[in-house]
């Protein structure tokens, strides 16, 4: 494989791996305990964050190009995923982290970010009616949260295998 490619590659991969897991770390850590905290301007802000400031738009980019990238990386790693280096210490441990990070893509894809949009949509619908919100409202909304909260944790947890794993695996010996 070219040099060059090989260090863009890497680049792209660990610097977006970098700003997914930071980001998803930031927000389940930071972010929503704060909303939590506001009370009830939290629904206002989620929306800002996910409309005005385009946040599943940023999840979602970073975290394609670093499977795409990781991808790339691990065909050529492997020689085409030949059999003896599967096996080998490096990889296993690339391949762990891989399933892992494929797991959070596609657990923040098709369960984060439209969750997310329609916390955000709620929200929007609570915040235009100015009465706060109404039981249904309600009911849905921490519908809606726990499915969110589960959902961030399994990404969470799937994100901390693929990160530790791809840090450690080079070293891995059998």
């Amino acid at each position: 494989m070219n040099v060059f490619l090989l260090i863009v590659l890497r680049l792209v991969h660990v610097v977006a791996g970098i700003l997914w897991g930071g980001a998803a770390i930031y927000y389940l850590f930071f972010v929503k305990p704060s909303v939590k905290a506001i009370g009830a301007v939290g629904p206002q802000f989620m929306q800002n964050l996910m409309e005005r400031r385009k946040l599943p738009i940023f999840m979602m980019s970073t975290s394609l190009l670093t499977v795409l990238a990781g991808g790339i990386l691990f065909w050529f790693s492997s020689g085409g995923f030949t059999p003896a280096w599967m096996a080998s210490g490096p990889g296993i441990g690339f391949t762990i982290g891989s399933i892992a990070a494929i797991i959070a893509f596609f657990v923040g894809g098709l369960g984060i970010g439209p969750t997310s949009a329609e916390l955000g949509a709620l929200g929007g619908q609570i915040a235009m009616s100015g009465n706060g919100p109404t039981p249904a409202q309600l009911s849905q909304m921490q519908k809606l949260e726990k499915r969110l909260s589960i959902v961030e944790r399994v990404d969470f947890i799937m994100l901390v295998i693929s990160m530790l794993t791809m840090a450690t695996a080079r070293y891995w010996s059998l």
